[in-house]
């Protein structure tokens, strides 16, 4: 079955070279095109029931949590998931609420999670029975450089930041005096107390971030100190009616060139008798369409 979220819509098929393709030809070459750009998730996010990004269109929950017994409106809202396995790690994860009812979408942050319980931090709407269901942003969890305030993002442009956390790890060799036995820091005294690095939510209205390149600026931690690593997430990319053009085109040649190939696209070389048939490469993307697609790609390392 086609997405529900192509970037390019019937009606703009002829516009752009494909006049007779399918909706699962364009929902194919799209899935290609974000292999590609290395953008699993697309291009496109999904407004909450107030118009603001919410996820990203071409994610899969990792885990869909049903809530049989609703979710109130609040704050700190306390959601019991017997037989549930939460803790520290769940700690600044986005979920989504009622994914399928675009009156009540909504984006909401768990600020405190242990086995069998999460707690959201805000919850606009009263929920019926609905589900948790997580992985639908982009998450990036990134170091800061020692002396550094900045982290790149690794998907542009940003849309909407949702949750910032940060923690304080351990300093590299030859940041300590002696050694973490005598060092007097902030570490020293926060790891006396035992148990994993904490992670700490710091206010979204403290950032500073450049929603094109992605470059942002940190702010700092416990006793003005600046963390060791952060965790972003957010949702980035464009609404469908904003979807660059250049992408919509390198979608269409996708199609185009498949429509084209003589055989399947997987072959190499093929002979009969006398004649021999060679593709150029081992891709559909040819070098024309992926010089469409390069100035979208994600970012590897940030």
């Amino acid at each position: 079955m086609a997405s529900a979220y192509p970037y390019i819509s019937p009606s703009e098929y002829a516009d752009y070279g494909i006049p007779t393709a399918t909706a699962a030809q364009v929902d194919t070459a799209t899935r290609l095109a974000n292999n590609f750009m290395g953008r699993p998730e697309g291009v496109l996010w999904v407004p909450d029931a107030n118009g603001f990004p919410a996820y990203m269109a071409w994610k899969n929950p990792t885990l869909s949590q049903p809530v049989p017994q609703g979710i109130p409106a609040g704050q700190n809202v306390v959601v019991n998931i017997p037989g549930s396995n939460y803790g520290l790690q769940n700690i600044g994860e986005i979920v989504i609420l009622d994914r399928g009812n675009p009156a009540k979408i909504e984006a909401c942050n768990i600020s405190a999670a242990v086995p069998g319980q999460v707690t959201l931090q805000n919850v606009q709407f009263t929920h019926g029975s609905t589900a948790l269901d997580f992985g639908m942003t982009i998450c990036d969890e990134l170091p800061l450089a020692q002396g550094r305030t900045t982290v790149m993002m690794t998907r542009t442009p940003l849309a909407q930041l949702l949750s910032g956390y940060g923690r304080y790890g351990y300093g590299r060799r030859g940041s300590e005096f002696s050694g973490l036995d005598v060092a007097s820091n902030l570490l020293a005294y926060v790891a006396a107390f035992g148990g994993p690095p904490q992670w700490t939510q710091f206010p979204l209205t403290d950032i500073d971030v450049n929603p094109i390149t992605g470059m942002m600026w940190c702010p700092p931690g416990l006793l003005l100190a600046y963390f060791s690593d952060v965790r972003l997430h957010y949702c980035a990319g464009w609404k469908f009616d904003n979807v660059p053009l250049d992408i919509k085109q390198g979608v269409a040649n996708l199609v185009a060139t498949a429509n084209s190939a003589c055989i399947g696209p997987s072959f190499k070389v093929v002979k009969a008798g006398d004649a021999t048939l060679q593709r150029f490469g081992n891709t559909l993307i040819d070098a024309d369409t992926q010089a469409l697609l390069m100035p979208y790609r994600g970012k590897m390392l940030a």
